[in-house]
């Protein structure tokens, strides 16, 4: 592939030179339209002796011959009238017959000038593309590249073009503008199409007329601080290197969504006690109205969060102790964490703890049990459960039953999102699709037996993502197979060309 963009590179810049002018204009040995048997217009140090050749030209019958003669700097130079600012195309012929490593070292008036070194003692083609910063730039070639000269080193060279770039005035094409989405706040805007004669470079983006932003070649931005419910008209520019800028884009008119939720649902009213006992007071409440939605809602206890039942009307606190008052209020949560002001509160008081020495529990042989909820290191267990412990267990083994377990992942009627719509989920909420995020685990803790078949499912998701991955890695090895057939045939007609042009 190397090979061919280097070819690619020279007929670009032998077609770029055929519609400019000549401006190495002398007739001599290494003229391309007026060969000589001659060195006009070339110049040498006192070390060099430049001479006209007849054996081995590259082009027509004679060459152009460096030598150095004597120690010193032995070089030869060519002057040329140029504008500063413009590009020239330089190209040279060269061979090479050095002890010392001949090129194209320290040529004057251009800033972007790097050195070639003329590596070979066959004839090849060396080529800069220079901006001018003189009005007389000179183009230097050393018989060696270390000083003094070796007495007998030679540089040939033939077939010397110089020429200026002609000027770019041709605009690019219109992109052609769309958008992958927005938020109520955000665009996401992307574009193609765009083609110049020489390349695109960049683009430009505008809002409702107004300069947005001005990127380089990419094909996407996403623009930000927008107003919720608010319709937004946008187009995009394409530029190239010389500043030419493309007509703009169709207009795309895009409204942004509705403002993110941040409106607390109203607060529960009514909250009463129809019941209690020594250890557990009954709960209730009319439910909150949100613009949403309510989703939930807390139980306060003196002040601290006792429990987050859900979106239920009712509660039971447990664990209570016998003889004590307590004061409960209630918040409403919605989707986006709203929460209400807390109710007005209720005091309970807990009745007296029944006499008799009687125990809750029961045993049959070995085993003990009881119908009730059991709080260790805690004096409540939320609604729904049967156990809660405030402190480490230590076990050899818990085992979770399951209703489900993702192998649906591997049917053919699963709906496996994209990682585009991946990466704009975990953008807007922060976390994978159908994982809780770490404020509704903070709030409501976390069902292991759930959480593990949730994993697997991720687990599995990735193993697709990997198989279609590999399906394409395979595609590209093939084409990548095929692409090198087409480099191999190219290269043999390269050389098939070379030969022809030398005969």
């Amino acid at each position: 592939m190397k090979h061919l963009c280097s070819f690619c590179a020279v007929t670009l810049f032998v077609i770029t030179n055929l519609s400019s002018q000549e401006l190495h204009t002398h007739s001599n040995a290494a003229s391309i339209d007026s060969e000589a048997n001659s060195t006009a217009g070339w110049s040498s140090t006192s070390a060099t002796l430049v001479s006209s050749v007849q054996n081995d030209p590259h082009h027509g019958s004679h060459s152009i011959k460096i030598e150095a003669v004597s120690a010193g700097w032995a070089v030869a130079s060519y002057q040329f009238t140029a504008e500063v600012g413009e590009v020239y195309n330089i190209s040279v012929y060269a061979k090479g017959a050095s002890s010392k490593t001949p090129g194209f070292f320290l040529w004057e008036g251009f800033g972007d000038f790097t050195s070639q070194s003329i590596s070979s003692s066959s004839w090849a083609l060396y080529t800069f593309s220079l901006t001018a910063t003189d009005t007389s730039p000179k183009i230097k070639v050393y018989t060696g590249n270390s000083f003094p000269a070796a007495v007998g080193d030679v540089a040939y060279i033939d077939h010397v073009s110089i020429q200026k770039v002609p000027s770019d005035t041709e605009a690019p094409t219109a992109p052609t503008l769309s958008s992958n989405g927005q938020t109520d706040t955000t665009v996401d805007l992307t574009w193609s199409g765009a083609t110049d004669n020489i390349g695109v470079t960049g683009y430009k983006v505008f809002r409702d007329s107004n300069l947005e932003a001005t990127l380089a070649n990419v094909n996407s931005y996403p623009v930000t601080g927008l107003t919720a419910n608010t319709t937004y008209n946008f187009t995009v520019t394409a530029l190239d290197a010389a500043g030419n800028e493309s007509p703009a884009s169709s207009a795309l008119s895009i409204t942004t969504d509705n403002a993110a939720d941040t409106q607390s649902p109203s607060v529960p009213t009514n909250l009463s006690s129809p019941a209690n006992t020594d250890i557990t007071v009954d709960l209730s409440w009319n439910a909150s109205t949100d613009n949403v939605g309510v989703t939930g809602y807390r139980i306060y206890k003196d002040g601290s969060l006792e429990a987050s039942p859900g979106n239920m009307t009712s509660h039971q606190v447990t664990g209570l102790t016998a003889g004590t008052t307590y004061s409960f209020t209630v918040s409403a949560l919605d989707a986006a964490g709203n929460e209400s002001s807390q109710s007005t509160a209720v005091s309970v008081t807990t009745d007296s703890q029944s006499g008799g020495g009687s125990s809750v529990w029961s045993e049959s042989g070995s085993t003990a049990s009881y119908t009730g909820e059991v709080a260790i290191g805690t004096s409540s267990v939320p609604s729904g459960y049967k156990l809660a412990v405030d402190g480490h267990i230590r076990t050899r083994e818990i085992r979770v039953d399951q209703d489900t377990w993702p192998d649906y992942v591997f049917k053919e009627d699963y709906d496996l999102p994209s990682l585009e719509e991946i990466q704009k989920h975990v953008a807007i909420y922060g976390h994978l699709p159908n994982i809780p995020s770490a404020k509704e685990v903070e709030a409501n803790g976390m069902d292991v037996g759930e959480m593990n078949k949730l994993l697997l499912e991720k687990v599995e998701e990735l193993t697709l993502y990997l198989l279609e991955q590999q399906k394409e890695i395979v595609q590209l090895k093939s084409q990548n197979a095929h692409v090198k057939k087409l480099e191999d045939a190219l290269m043999n007609l390269q050389d098939k060309v070379s030969k022809l042009t030398k005969e």
